[in-house]
């Protein structure tokens, strides 16, 4: 345990851990500083105006270079990896970046390294801030400023509009939260960061439904999807979409097998409750829907097509979407796990179909085939089996798949290649500090493609018996971490998402180019449980049910009603805009024309991996 101790002068304060400076808080004339211990190396800064003033910038100096830095959510030491609009660098046109204090997981969060020591510098829940970080001589500097700021160009929907200025009444108080921690690892520091974060923001929560009522609601949306072609083509719509010439949602005419349609999940999800019920139309659903993908999806590569497009009839066209041609890592690796769950469950219904066993070993059979010696696979490949785009850790997907695979026939080699296949994106994990490419709608460092990676890691841990892979798995949660809201947002009377009561507190942001939040964390909640029993550290559970809180809000029982689009039962906005992400008056607002799918069945499969349900009540 460090000995931390305050110096303060005429020029500001000094903070020194062991007797070392570790960094410097120049003072504001006619202010006064004072500190109050509120942890282990960790501080409230109140600064007191002699007089109201309209803003104010609380800064920090580091002494020595940096090494990492990070805006949780939002920038990851530069963000040197991708395509597209993103924050990148400390800035641009020779101006440093500044975030709202909405758009960062911890408001108005930034964090430094310089060797040893790291210092976070943040604000409180109720927000009013931006954030600024940047570099001076090689060490770092960082700040919160009053009133809310952002520029020199803020970041949209994948693209860049305005720089913002809001104003703010006169104040005499100001408040900022220091906290600062020893590094036995260079760019894991901010775990200790994020372990202070979750204990001074976190509080109870109630459960919005039951598993029970999801389920329940989850089985009548998916009967709503469900679309059935006299050429035997079957399917679970994708999304539905609003139609103002008939003033409801109709199904979209594409078909697709995993990401955001998750077709292969959700005939997995009717057997089941066929299983538990005895529901025969569920079964029989089901079955239809698997067997069309096997009849018409195949393609003579090992591969097959990822979306399938239903005839018009009664469905709507999207952008007139066509049948990709690249196929995604995503979906394939989770074609393959869904349709090993099939082949099994359909045993257990009475039938046997080989033919599911047969399109989930074809899969993994050209992973393997295709897998570099490192254990990469690719991100993308043509319809021939030829690579698209090499890059991407979003291929963690297949890299699940393949242990999948080795649980459903017991063959050896796909044990091996699903160990070398995680070794290697665990390494570059490692190594780069963030995962790729999971969020197909954008290519740049996200939170998605570090999912599949954790389950892989749990995965690996129960093959092997190698506690290795629990170390694994906890990074990985933490980086995941970085993307989840820790507190809730205040919106104001009037907004959208007010008038819906959402609470951002256990939302994830999609990508450093997507900056919207989702209910994406359902995905990992099986894994944060399971962390909690295997570590012996209850956060993961709290955590776990966070996520939960926040992936269960605002599910229709048949009467929700946005922007006067009634709800099916079972739907669920995909995407809340609590910053400005697509145009800046779209703050706190949501999409409400495009429902998708995912939603629903990422919680049906949590909940088939859950034991007890209790956990979520």
């Amino acid at each position: 345990m460090a000995l931390y101790q305050w110096r303060q002068n005429a020029q500001g304060s000094q903070l020194l851990a062991d007797g070392r400076l570790i960094c410097t808080l120049p003072a504001e004339i006619n202010c006064t500083d004072t500190f109050e211990n509120i942890g282990e190396g960790a501080w409230r800064w109140i600064r007191k105006a002699e007089k109201p003033v309209a803003e104010m910038k609380m800064t920090i100096h580091h002494q020595d270079k940096l090494t990492y830095w990070q805006v949780p959510s939002v920038n990851y030491n530069g963000n040197g990896w991708g395509s597209g609009a993103q924050y990148s660098g400390f800035g641009c046109d020779g101006e440093n970046w500044t975030y709202a204090w909405h758009r960062v997981a911890i408001p108005a969060c930034t964090y430094a390294e310089e060797g040893e020591w790291a210092v976070s510098l943040f604000g409180e829940e109720k927000g009013g801030m931006s954030c600024s970080i940047w570099e001076e001589d090689g060490c770092a500097r960082q700040a919160l400023l009053w009133p809310e700021v952002e520029g020199p160009k803020c970041l949209s929907k994948r693209c860049w509009r305005d720089p913002f200025q809001g104003t703010m009444d006169p104040c005499d108080t100001f408040v900022a939260l220091v906290h600062v921690t020893p590094v036995s690892r260079k760019g894991r520091g901010y775990q200790k960061l994020l372990d202070f974060a979750w204990e001074y923001y976190k509080r109870p929560v109630k459960m919005e439904k039951s598993p029970e009522e999801l389920v329940r609601l989850e089985t009548a949306f998916n009967r709503t999807l469900y679309r059935e072609k006299m050429d035997g083509l079957v399917g679970f719509s994708s999304a539905l979409v609003w139609t103002a010439e008939t003033a409801m949602f109709r199904r979209v005419e594409t078909f697709q097998i995993g990401w955001v349609g998750q077709n292969a999940s959700r005939a997995c999800f009717f057997l089941e409750r066929y299983l538990q019920t005895g529901d025969e139309s569920l079964r029989d659903k089901g079955i239809k829907v698997l067997d069309s993908w096997a009849k018409h999806a195949k393609l003579p590569s090992g591969l097959m097509y990822v979306s399938l497009i239903a005839p018009p009839d009664d469905l709507v066209s999207v952008d007139n979407h066509t049948i990709p041609m690249d196929l995604d890592a995503c979906n394939l690796g989770t074609a393959a796990t869904y349709f090993f769950k099939a082949y099994r469950l359909a045993k257990e219904c009475g039938m046997d179909k080989p033919e599911y066993l047969k399109m989930g070993a074809d899969l993994c059979d050209f992973a393997l085939k295709t897998m570099k010696p490192s254990g990469e696979l690719a991100k993308t490949w043509f319809i021939d089996g030829t690579v698209d785009n090499p890059h991407g850790s979003v291929a963690a997907f297949y890299t699940l798949s393949l242990f999948d695979a080795y649980e459903a026939t017991g063959e050896e080699k796909y044990k091996e290649g699903a160990l070398r296949s995680f070794n290697f994106y665990n390494d570059e994990f490692q190594k780069n500090g963030f995962t790729t490419a999971g969020a197909l709608d954008s290519y740049c460092i996200d939170k998605e493609s570090a999912a599949p990676l954790l389950r892989a890691a749990l995965k690996a841990y129960h093959i092997t018996g190698d506690k290795k892979y629990i170390d694994d798995a906890v990074d990985i949660a933490y980086y995941l971490n970085t993307w989840m809201w820790f507190y809730s947002i205040d919106f104001p009377e009037g907004s959208a998402l007010k008038q819906l009561k959402y609470d951002s507190f256990g939302s994830t942001s999609v990508s450093a180019a997507h900056n919207a939040l989702d209910p994406y964390g359902v995905y990992y909640v099986p894994e944060y449980l399971e962390l909690a029993e295997l570590t012996g550290n209850e956060m993961w559970r709290e955590q776990a049910r966070a996520l939960w809180y926040n992936g269960i809000q605002c599910i229709s029982d048949g009467t929700l009603v946005i922007d006067d689009h009634v709800f099916p039962a079972g739907g669920q906005v995909e995407s809340w805009r609590h910053t400005r992400w697509c145009r800046t008056d779209m703050r706190y607002h949501v999409t409400s024309g495009h429902m998708v799918s995912w939603m629903g069945a990422f919680r049906m499969v949590a909940l088939s991996l859950i034991k007890d349900w209790d956990q979520l009540r």
